[in-house]
């Protein structure tokens, strides 16, 4: 008998174990789960003797007709439901949980539910609901939760819940009302929670809640709730939680003073002005007080007195509150929280009230001292970043043992006492980031885990990491302070560092093997976890994460690095220098007047020799912190020598790129207004242009003064070529202005050469000017290229390249030019044996139609002679005006050309001196001083 009764067992336990998705979820056929089979395509699951079905997001269009009658639990959410038969339920007699979410349905007879007594939880969210049945209402009368969040309803009619009145929590949240649907209401004695919130509520009448006494939770938020009955809340004799946040409240709702039982407050994002003296008398168990964003004008004092349970004030963001409140008997207030106010100062003696107190958030205020904090012992974290602070006082902190976190960050603090943070043994975290401080104390601070100090520009000290034991994150001013807190150099790659940890790591483990000998058979060795927590303990002590980071552009060592880039350097600089004085001592020591030539010239060299010495500069900083640029770094940074460094090398090199630009154009424009016009540019016209240049150079330079970029982001004192993204714009403009300057040069000068090579300007071809010139454009783009193609794609992330190469490309290319013009000078300048004697001047003699042929090599050869190879862009048609205007020079002019030419392998031209007295000359020279551009 007994082993029959085993076998039937077993026998039906095959049928549940061994197919179909009744228990486990295996299979799509539907199986006998006992005497009652499993829907198809749901999961079905045993609890004790009644199955739970989960029919969701199967696409299910109605509700499948064999679900077993022992079903207590069933899921048909995120289907496509539209409609629910009558009687669709009628066989769950046992059901108590019916979820029905996401559905497409919009109306639910109360023949749909008939039969559901037992049913406790419904779900109806998410559908579309849009009214709910009047005259046959749904009858479960043992409901309770019912879930119709999420719908279209419009509203409530009278009886919908006249046969729930079991019912304990209601969601009506997000739906379309426009009023409290009272009447409704009434029929719910037992209601426990009920949200109202996200619907188009506009007021809350009388007697709206007279028959929830049992209500305890009422969330009303995100409404556009304006007025408030004066005894809308009265009959809710156990509520202690209302949310009234996100209305249109304009007045104060005195109304709330009826709820004595009244724990958690919540008014924040209305528009109250005003908070009225004993506003919470009716509330003396009120605990929790959110008020913030509210455009507070004024505030009773006496509004928060006398609540004795409150432990949480949030007064956000009213900003026109100018005294702390009084608190007094609300002792025990644990979180005080009154940010973006118009506080000025703190009441001397308002530590003496709250003696409680944890949490003290006072930013985005205006104060300006602080009292002594020293009655509010229970302090653990207090909040007074972006105040107008100037001074801590030795008392201000005194004896708050149990604080751990203090935020002082975005004040105007210049001093802080000795003796401030002795006391404050419990301290981890330190933020006094963008402060005006010169100095720190670091008396007491030996348990700091945070500290952040950046932001303070005139804090150069060091910290040594001894008076830090514990330190984990720290924020410095600068990068050379975190030099201290790295254990390598900077110029030292990842791949070095990771391969010096690994064999510190090796000879860590020889050495726990060596005194520890590690015993085959053994799972635990004495005394080898306390050694290996010691050494844990060493290694997270070091491991200090410190920023901002050194690196090739904030160097801890030398301000140059390599010692490629420092000789290079001073080559740059010696030759520059040398260079370009001696240009301009050739150009001033010629006698004549200045030409537009000459004076083009004259304000190049003078702009190459400013670079000059700025890399000088560079160079003897170099040299004066070799081994030790860390110690000085933050200071000549920060410096006005830095600033002054930098603000000369921008003016200069612009000045140097536009007024090569100038001369180009000039010598463009002089062969074709000689060629179509027979008039040259005047001089006035171009000294003009080239002041006009040294003005733009000026403005460019100038633009960090009206804080667009900075020269003080990096010791090199240039405008750094790598993000943040703030500082873009300035190198970009720099940039582009450049690079637009040398495609006017590059497409003036083709234009140029192809009209010589078409022999359109008849001999003028030969002109070394042109060779010149030529070089010139052709060196300087050289060397700008890759100075500008390496910095744009730093500052765009579009290449990722080290930071030495860019540091060598700026320190080396980027001057370059400066030293490289005068060479070329030189190298083309057909007699510059002149040029180290600097004859005295003498006066030039004037050219006649008779003059003899040794004059007019005197003349020629002076003004050849005046030419400089950074500014070769001589005035052409000089030559074509004299060659053409004169018949009489012609065979002299061609016979002094050939002898030249025979003589010596580098061609020139002829120049018209700077007077002339036959009157066809004077006639051209005037018509020339006042031709215009």
């Amino acid at each position: 008998m007994d082993i029959t009764w085993v076998l039937m067992v077993l026998s039906w336990g095959g049928c549940v174990w061994g197919y179909g998705r009744g228990v486990w979820g295996y299979g799509e056929h539907k199986v006998s789960l006992g005497p009652e089979p499993c829907p198809l395509q749901c999961q079905c699951e045993e609890d004790g003797i009644f199955i739970l079905v989960d029919c969701s997001e199967l696409g299910l269009t109605v509700v499948p007709d064999n679900i077993s009658t022992q079903t207590t639990y069933l899921d048909l959410s995120m289907n496509n439901l539209s409609e629910l038969e009558p009687g669709a339920f009628h066989r769950l007699l046992h059901l108590t949980e019916l979820r029905i979410s996401g559905n497409k349905l919009r109306y639910i007879s109360g023949e749909a539910l008939h039969g559901l007594n037992s049913l406790r939880v419904l779900m109806l969210q998410n559908n579309q609901l849009e009214r709910l049945p009047s005259e046959d209402p749904w009858n479960l009368p043992s409901l309770l939760s019912l879930r119709l969040d999420a719908n279209l309803l419009t509203e409530v009619p009278a009886r919908s819940f006249s046969f729930v009145r079991s019912l304990r929590h209601l969601w009506l949240d997000d739906n379309f009302l426009t009023e409290i649907p009272v009447s409704a209401l009434d029929f719910l004695p037992n209601l426990q929670a009920m949200t109202l919130a996200l619907n188009h509520i506009t007021k809350i009448p009388d007697n709206a809640f007279s028959n929830l006494s049992f209500l305890v939770v009422l969330h009303l938020h995100n409404n556009q709730i304006q007025t408030l009955g004066q005894r809308c809340f009265l009959g809710l004799l156990s509520l202690e939680t209302l949310d009234l946040n996100y209305n249109n409240l304009q007045e104060f709702p005195t109304a709330i003073r009826t709820l004595a039982k009244l724990q958690e407050l919540g008014f924040h994002n209305n528009n109250i002005r005003v908070i009225p003296e004993r506003a919470f008398m009716g509330n003396p168990q009120l605990q929790t007080l959110h008020f913030y964003e509210n455009p507070i004008q004024s505030v009773g004092r006496s509004a928060f007195q006398f609540l004795p349970k409150l432990h949480t004030l949030s007064l956000n963001g009213a900003t026109q509150i100018r005294e702390f409140p009084n608190l007094k008997g609300t002792s025990s207030l644990e979180i005080l929280t009154l940010t973006r106010a118009g506080l000025s100062a703190l009441p001397q003696a308002f530590c003496q009230q709250l003696p409680r107190l944890t949490v003290l958030e006072l930013s985005y205020n205006q104060l300006e001292g602080l009292p002594s904090f020293l009655h509010c012992s229970a302090l653990q974290e207090i909040g007074l970043q972006h105040n107008q602070i100037r001074r801590i006082e030795e008392r201000t902190f005194q004896h708050l043992v149990s604080l751990r976190s203090l935020d002082l960050s975005f004040n105007c603090i210049e001093w802080i006492h000795p003796d401030t943070f002795i006391s404050l043994h419990s301290l981890t975290k330190l933020d006094l980031s963008e402060n005006s401080l010169m100095s720190l104390p670091v008396g007491g601070l030996g348990g700091l885990t945070h500290l952040k100090l950046r932001g303070n520009t005139e804090l150069y000290e060091d910290f040594s990491p001894e008076h830090f034991p514990r330190l984990r994150v720290v924020e410095m001013p600068y990068a050379y302070q975190c030099c201290v807190y790295t254990s390598c150099d900077s110029y030292k790659s990842i791949s070095q560092w990771e391969t010096e940890q690994s064999s510190e790591e090796e000879e860590l483990h020889k050495k726990t093997v060596t005194l520890y000998p590690i015993q085959i058979h053994t799972h635990y060795y004495p005394d080898l976890e306390e050694f290996q927590m010691e050494i844990e303990e060493s290694n997270l002590q070091t491991n200090v994460q410190c920023t901002p980071l050194p690196d090739a552009f904030r160097p801890c060592d030398t301000l140059l690095g390599s010692w490629l880039v420092r000789v290079g350097l001073w080559s740059i600089s010696v030759v520059s220098l040398l260079g370009n004085s001696l240009l301009l001592l050739s150009l001033f020591s010629t006698a004549g007047c200045l030409s537009p030539l000459r004076f083009t010239t004259a304000c190049m060299g003078a702009s190459n020799l400013l670079t000059g010495m700025c890399t000088c500069t560079l160079a003897l900083v170099d040299a004066l912190t070799l081994g030790e640029f860390g110690r000085h770094g933050a200071r000549w940074e920060s410096g006005a020598g830095c600033q002054v460094t930098g603000w000369v090398w921008v003016f200069a090199s612009e000045a140097s790129v536009l007024l090569l630009t100038l001369a180009a154009v000039q010598c463009a424009v002089s062969v074709t207004c000689a060629r179509a016009y027979g008039k040259t540019p005047s001089h006035g016209s171009v000294r003009f242009a080239a002041v006009l240049c040294l003005t733009l150079s000026l403005i460019l330079a100038s633009l960090p003064l009206v804080s667009v970029g900075e020269y003080g982001s990096s010791p090199l004192c240039l405008p750094s070529p790598l993000p943040p993204p703030s500082s873009l714009s300035f190198p970009l403009c720099l940039i582009m202005v450049n690079t637009l300057c040398l495609l006017i040069v590059a497409g003036s000068y083709s234009r140029l050469s192809w009209e010589l090579r078409r022999g359109q300007c008849g001999g003028v071809w030969e002109c070394s000017v042109v060779k010149h010139v030529a070089w010139l454009i052709f060196t300087n783009g050289l060397l700008y290229i890759p100075v500008a193609f390496l910095s744009l794609c730093s500052l765009l992330g579009l290449l990722s390249l080290g930071e030495e190469v860019i540091k060598s490309v700026l320190l080396l290319l980027q001057p370059l030019p400066s030293c490289l013009n005068p060479l070329l000078f030189l190298l083309f300048t057909r007699d510059y044996t002149h040029i180290l004697s600097w004859p005295r001047p003498k006066p030039h003699p004037h050219l006649h139609r008779d003059r003899t042929l040794d004059d007019s090599m005197v003349s020629v050869e002076t003004e050849k002679s005046s030419c400089s190879d950074s500014s070769m862009q001589m005035s052409l048609t000089e030559a074509e005006v004299l060659y053409s205007g004169s018949p009489a020079l012609q065979p002299q002019l061609e016979t002094i050309r050939n002898s030249q030419s025979s003589s010596s392998s580098s061609s020139f031209v002829p120049i018209i001196p700077c007077q002339a007295s036959s009157s066809s000359m004077r006639e051209r020279e005037r018509e020339t001083e006042e031709s215009d551009w």
